[in-house]
């Protein structure tokens, strides 16, 4: 009887596993047949990305929403699908980076809600309970956005949360907000508008990762299998030019193109250097005119030191530079810099400082990028530094070698923008 019941186990069980497995198996390879047979279809591969983190393979999933987004870029639920795996994968300052771009493009009560989850599990209750208020506001009967909201015990009920004025987090979009007239309007419809063009992205305060804490950030470690990525390499100019030729000529070798971020002054002392710089396709960008202090300018100020800038790119180049701008001195706080962003500028700090305008040994410049180094690193180095011009085939090579590929600002895509320093 017993080896009976065995025999009919040994045929039961195997079958009953086919059984379960079967549909799993039509339908991955459904979705593979119709990824094959719609490669440009950003839905198609979505739904197989979605396929792809059910089972556990999230680096593969992020590479087929980027993919998706090639073909439809302003797709929130692609920005959403990405920062949720991110996040799984245990890189806070990314996933926020593509949450924050995807309420950029249109405000939608999921990404808030999942703002709210990565904010709880940074220990940043009052900012959940913020992101959550905001989701509220877009869909109130969105029940896991109430049951968080009890959870992390707030004492203050759903339906006064939906009224009150909210307070948010330092430095979020005004962009991304949902104005009192969206209150209650249909989730699944999702039929409100917002900008098109929405004022540049400013990050929140997130624990550890504060710009008060300038010039060192958060450093979340490459995904995994993830091979090299994008550092870039910036240049300031304003006071002299002497490592400009052998810093030129090195990139040039390397086939390396970057920002460089002149003051309108180096520009009329140096036109033909500058000229040279965009005939090997680097880019230029706004570093002031004069290279002062504008830590307390006002706006008209500002505005002024920023357009003389232009006006002397205009007269040597022949064209108004990028539309990014660094500080002099990275000298700024978020009333300066918010300024910068209403004068259609986005401002850019640094990860790495070489402190090559000290002039210190070149074993030392090259060690700081070597210890710091990681993807989507923005670096610092002066074209008027002659030890920098010696370490930088060394930089270069330390880059590279490591898989990194550099780039342009002018490069990044949304979520890559919002992520700058």
């Amino acid at each position: 009887m017993i080896v009976s019941l065995l025999r009919t186990a040994r045929l039961v069980i195997p079958l009953a596993v086919f059984c379960f497995l079967a549909p799993v198996l039509l339908a991955q390879a459904s979705l593979e047949k119709l990824v094959a047979a719609y490669p440009n279809n950003p839905e198609v591969l979505n739904s197989y990305g979605i396929e792809l983190a059910g089972r556990g393979d999230l680096t593969g999933a992020i590479s087929v929403w980027r993919r998706a987004l090639d073909f439809d870029r302003n797709n929130v639920h692609l920005y959403n699908n990405i920062g949720s795996a991110l996040k799984r994968l245990g890189h806070d300052e990314h996933a926020y980076a593509w949450y924050a771009a995807a309420l950029q493009i249109k405000p939608v009560y999921w990404t808030y809600y999942n703002l709210a989850i990565l904010y709880r599990d940074r220990g940043q209750v009052k900012d959940a309970r913020w992101a959550l208020d905001q989701s509220l506001r877009l869909n109130p009967q969105f029940t896991q956005a109430i049951e968080m909201r009890e959870r992390i015990g707030t004492a203050t009920q759903v339906a006064s949360a939906i009224q009150q004025k909210v307070k948010v987090p330092e430095g979020f979009p005004a962009s991304a907000l949902v104005s009192g007239a969206e209150v209650g309007k249909s989730a699944v419809a999702q039929s409100h508008s917002v900008s098109k063009a929405p004022a540049a992205l400013v990050k929140p305060k997130m624990a550890a990762v504060q710009k008060t804490a300038r010039p060192g950030v958060s450093r979340p470690g490459p995904i995994a299998t993830d091979s090299g990525g994008q550092v870039f390499l910036t240049f300031d100019g304003g006071a002299t030019d002497a490592g400009f030729a052998s810093i030129v000529d090195s990139l040039r070798r390397y086939g390396v193109r970057c920002t460089f971020f002149l003051t309108g002054k180096f520009a009329e002392k140096y036109p033909e250097k500058c000229r040279r710089l965009l005939a090997e396709g680097h880019e230029i960008a706004n570093h002031s005119m004069s290279h002062p202090n504008m830590k307390n300018f006002s706006k008209d100020k500002i505005a002024a030191e920023l357009e003389a800038a232009e006006q002397a790119f205009v007269k040597v180049l022949g064209r108004r530079g990028a539309p990014f701008f660094r500080f002099p001195f990275g000298a700024q706080n978020k009333k300066v810099e918010q300024i910068v962003e209403e004068l259609g500028y986005h401002p850019v700090y640094w990860h790495i400082d070489t402190i090559d305008w000290r002039e210190d040994p070149v074993n030392t410049i090259i060690s700081r990028v070597d210890n710091k180094l990681r993807r989507n690193a923005v670096i610092l180095m002066h074209l008027g530094s002659k030890n920098g011009a010696a370490a930088l085939d060394r930089i270069l090579d330390i880059i590279t070698g490591r898989g990194y590929t550099l780039a342009r600002l002018s490069d990044l895509d949304a979520a890559q923008l919002a992520a700058l320093p």
